[in-house]
């Protein structure tokens, strides 16, 4: 039987996140290829193309967006701009994988999931971790009772960015530490306790562009779950996370973007510590991306479409935000 035809891809913006991880992850996960690319700079673009060895086309975003050969488009653009292109590439009949996060707050999210459930082609926010192995053995040991009744996340997430001209740094664009890598503990919350946070106690420290530098905090959910986090974009990588229950936890060396040196740790009072390594050095998108080429070319049920995820994270920033609004001397 012949194969299926590759899923058509079309990204909107040759930025560095294209380069380093949709790229290495479509080619690991098979079944898509690139065959445009929207840009502001289309020199710069061609350069990058060329670099990469990818052959495809190269227009402005609506030209790439209008094509009939698009069956997706990846969102790869500044913050600012993922509930307009987002959109108009969902009017334009295409699937869509947006970078988180999908907007800038939660009316834009808002705005942006009800277009998605009026459309008829699905919308992912690019969170990658839910789809790996590492993620769903989590959920099963949860599930199962394992660690008793899951209780609080504790979580962190920090790298160091170098560059000044680097667009994380521009408030303009809704660059800063929450956006950038603090969504990603508050995510994992929001998909373990299906809830929305009803208090939220946070501390930030402000970069010279106005921007966070450092958000950390604690939400507090109902029946005492709560979330303990940390991000930042001026210390040193740090992706430690505990998932606490009752009975025991699991320490995970990353959840968000796991490799083949990364651990899984299951740790239950009275008993030896149970330790896994269960992801390759496959790159981080990989999972995502099969997922998406078998809902598109198998008929595959989506999982995890930001018309179901999106809003309760959404909802759970909006408190860190405004909780890191009335923090004293802000």
């Amino acid at each position: 039987m012949a194969e299926p035809r590759p899923v058509r891809w079309a990204v909107l913006g040759a930025a560095n996140i294209f380069r380093a991880n949709f790229l290495p992850s479509l080619r690991a996960a098979g079944g898509g290829q690139v065959v445009a690319v929207g840009s502001r700079d289309r020199r710069r673009a061609g350069e990058l193309l060329a670099r990469e060895e990818v052959e495809c086309r190269i227009s402005d975003y609506p030209g790439a967006l209008s094509a009939d050969d698009i069956d997706a488009v990846y969102v790869a653009l500044p913050n600012t701009l993922h509930v307009e292109w987002a959109g108009a590439a969902l009017s334009a009949g295409k699937a869509v994988l947006c970078e988180k996060p999908l907007g800038v707050d939660l009316p834009e999210v808002e705005e942006l999931v009800n277009r998605a459930r009026g459309a008829r082609t699905p919308l992912w926010e690019a969170f990658a971790f839910p789809f790996h192995r590492q993620y769903l053995r989590a959920e099963e040991v949860i599930s199962a009772g394992e660690i008793g009744e899951l209780r609080e996340v504790v979580s962190h997430f920090h790298f160091p960015v170098r560059r000044p001209d680097n667009i994380r740094w521009s408030r303009e664009l809704a660059g800063g530490a929450l956006n950038d890598v603090g969504c990603y503990p508050v995510h994992l919350a929001a998909l373990l306790f299906r809830e929305v946070p009803g208090r939220a106690l946070v501390s930030t420290t402000t970069a010279a562009s106005g921007v966070d530098l450092e958000t950390s905090g604690l939400l507090e959910y109902t029946a005492g779950l709560r979330l303990l986090f940390s991000s930042g974009l001026a210390r040193s990588r740090d992706t430690t996370t505990r998932l606490v229950g009752t009975e025991g936890s699991l320490e995970l060396t990353d959840p968000f973007h796991p490799g083949a040196h990364d651990t899984f740790e299951l740790r239950v009072a009275g008993r030896p510590g149970k330790r896994e390594r269960l992801m390759t050095d496959e790159p981080t998108f990989a999972p995502l991306l099969r997922h998406i080429h078998e809902v598109l070319r198998e008929g595959a049920a989506p999982r995890h479409l930001a018309i179901h995820d999106s809003i309760p994270t959404a909802q759970a920033l909006e408190w860190v935000r405004a909780a890191a609004s009335r923090e004293p001397g802000r």
